[in-house]
């Protein structure tokens, strides 16, 4: 690198500007102190990065922003935050992470959202619980598939099916199969049969 030519100007309306510039680099390195603001900028030929430093705000302009931490790192403030990203956002932990609010959690996104494990998955309500789309599948790979609640409904707008190599319908106390309209009961073999048997 060769020889730097720095400037110290000292003004009573503009205040003091301290300048430092590598002529073979290419590179302007600048303090300003106006006397409302520090101004610490550098210039390339490509790229210039500024930090601003007033009495309530500090704005830091950039291409690249690092922070690195080799202990712990806190982010607090005590009004809204906000954390935008034009590109890809990613948000990565070696260990537990957690995601909690004290008021309502709203999540949304214009594409595809998924939710993976690669063990145990748990979704939980103490109230409502709803799950909507315009098609559905709940699927259990390997291993039972259980529906559960003190009263059980399910419906078909259009039609209903229940399939399996093996079916069963049971019930402790009443168990009641009705149609308003045709009503077929059919297999290889079909035995009906009870203390006491109606039919028609």
């Amino acid at each position: 690198m060769g020889k730097l030519v720095c400037t110290v100007e000292l003004d009573k309306e503009k205040g003091v500007t301290v300048k430092v510039e590598n002529a073979d680099g290419k590179i302007t390195q600048t303090v300003v102190m106006d006397g409302t603001s520090i101004t610490l900028k550098v210039q390339g030929n490509e790229e210039t990065s500024t930090i601003v430093q007033k009495q309530d705000s500090v704005t830091i302009t950039c291409k690249d922003f690092t922070v690195d931490a080799t202990g712990t790192l806190t982010l607090k403030s005590v009004k809204a935050s906000s954390w935008a990203s034009q590109d890809i956002l990613k948000v990565e932990s070696t260990k537990d992470m957690t995601l909690d609010t004290k008021a309502k959690l709203t999540q949304s996104a214009a594409q595809d959202a998924k939710l993976s494990s690669n063990t145990n998955v748990t979704v939980e309500a103490t109230s409502k619980l709803d799950l909507k789309g315009m098609q559905t599948n709940l699927t259990a790979s390997a291993g039972d598939n259980t529906v559960e609640g003190v009263n059980l409904k399910m419906s078909g707008k259009a039609q209903a099916e229940l399939s399996a190599p093996m079916t069963k319908v049971a019930g402790q106390g009443k168990l009641g199969l009705e149609s308003s309209g045709l009503a077929e009961l059919k297999g290889s073999m079909t035995t009906v049969g009870g203390a006491l048997v109606k039919l028609g």
